[in-house]
């Protein structure tokens, strides 16, 4: 997976003008409900994994969902 593409695809989810590795998710103030879920739909279609609102829970980084995101597609 390509982390620049996947922080590419975060910052348009959020509407931020950038996400790096070591922000925390729950800092952004457009993380919620709906963005949790264009997040799932997004690991889905970009790199066909399926994530769990559980695991987003155990996520704290953008880092850390990437990592989650990469375990998952090997």
């Amino acid at each position: 997976m390509n982390n620049e593409d996947f922080y590419r695809a975060l910052t348009e989810i959020l509407d931020v003008d950038a996400v790096k590795a070591e922000d925390i998710l729950r800092d952004f103030s457009e993380w919620d409900s709906l963005t949790v879920l264009s997040v799932l739909a997004m690991a889905d279609s970009n790199y066909g994994v399926t994530i769990t609102p559980e695991d987003i829970r155990s996520v704290v980084t953008a880092g850390d969902l990437a990592t989650l995101v990469d375990i998952r597609q090997k």
